[in-house]
Order: C-alpha cells, then structure tokens, then sequence
C-alpha cells in the first residue's frame, strides 16, 4: 500500500503550515511485524515535517522491538499510533494511518496544537473544562468517508481543551477485531468510556459535547 500526495495538495499543506506558532511533536509507534501501514503512516509524518518550517513539526519514531518505555507510558497497543503534543501531553490519538480523508484531519490538529488554542464555543469549553476524571472517545473512520473528519476532530478538540480527556481515530478496517467489539456498522460511529454512550454519525459540537457529558455523568 502506498499512500500518495499530489503536488498542489503538498503546496497547500506548506502554505498552511507557515502559520505554525509553536513546535509540535508526533510520537509515532511502530510493530515491523503487526502493522499494515506503519511504513506508509511515518512516509506521511514525515513528508509533513518537511512541510513544516524547520524544527517546528518534529517525530519521534518509536519500534517495539526496543521496548521503548514510552508505549507503556501511553498505553500503545495498536500500531501505527500517532500521538500528537504541544508543549502538554495532549491526548491527541490517530490508530491508523491518516490517509484519505483524514490527511486533512492531522494538518488541522497540528495547527491547532501549534497555536496552542482550541476552537470550540466558549459554553462548551466551560462544560468540558469541568470534566476530572478520564473519558475515552474513540471514533471509527475509514480514509474514503467525508464525514469521518469532522467527528475525530471534535474529539481531538476536546482532547487538546481537557487533559482527562483521550480523543482516538481508529482506522475501522485495519483493526476489524476492534470495530467488531464496538458493532462497527456505519462510520463515522463514536465509542465513549468503551460503550457507555455510542452513536453514529457526525454530531454537531454541541451535541457531541453533550453526549460526552452523559459519558461523564454516568
């Protein structure tokens, strides 16, 4: 599997990413003997560092077979992982490559991260802002669907605004086990707290939000 970017898509991409404020680094985890898409996700991280202005998009590779203490640290299982950070250890999640529709996804979190703000209705941001303890959110996608974008990014959003917070892209189709336990059917489709709320589609912010907060409560 290659993954391919055209020219006037990686102009863009660079353009975009001369408004980078702040570094940003990607951890990437990599299993040379379980992943699909391990060489083809840190192509794409890569590609993008080159982007970036220099030093300001740095990645970290990390291979299992080293045992680096960084997958125990935040609890890798899955490969490729992304784990996007600012100057905070944001929970900032891609399971998968971010291929398709999603490339647009991690261009857009990486520019939120470097400007160090979230963009997100000041009311919702005072409801999340009360949320101490961990949620877990993890969105099912695959490359090909349009939708798919605008549910990882709320959760991403809310990730980047609460620490407590872990915002996951989950790739469907490369971890068929994982979409299966959930009832996959559809994507884009939202699994918080491992099933304690659920639902398909891409919510508007304020009920995504409020759907996060039944999580909460509960």
């Amino acid at each position: 599997m290659s993954v391919e970017v055209d020219d006037s898509i990686k102009r863009q991409v660079k353009e975009i990413f001369q408004h980078m404020e702040n570094k940003v680094y990607a951890k990437l985890f990599v299993d040379k003997d379980r992943c699909l898409t391990c060489t083809q996700t840190k192509d794409i991280l890569e590609m993008l560092a080159e982007l970036a202005p220099e030093g300001m998009l740095v990645v970290e590779t990390y291979y299992t077979e080293d045992n680096p203490p960084e997958m125990e640290k935040y609890g890798v299982k899955l490969f490729p992982t992304i784990i996007l950070h600012g100057d905070k250890e944001h929970n900032v999640v891609f399971t998968g490559i971010p291929s398709g529709y999603e490339f647009g996804t991690i261009v857009e979190d990486i520019l939120d991260i470097s400007a160090r703000k979230v963009t997100l209705k000041k009311e919702n941001l005072e409801k999340i802002s009360k949320i101490d303890k961990p949620i877990k959110i993890q969105v099912f996608v695959t490359p090909t669907c349009p939708y798919c974008p605008a549910a990882v990014r709320m959760a991403h959003k809310l990730a980047m605004a609460n620490l407590n917070i872990y915002g996951e892209m989950i790739e469907a189709t490369e971890f068929p086990e994982l979409s299966q336990k959930f009832y996959v059917m559809g994507v884009p489709k939202t699994v918080i707290n491992d099933g304690a709320v659920q639902f398909e589609g891409a919510y508007p912010e304020d009920d995504f939000v409020d759907k996060v907060m039944e999580a909460y409560k509960k």
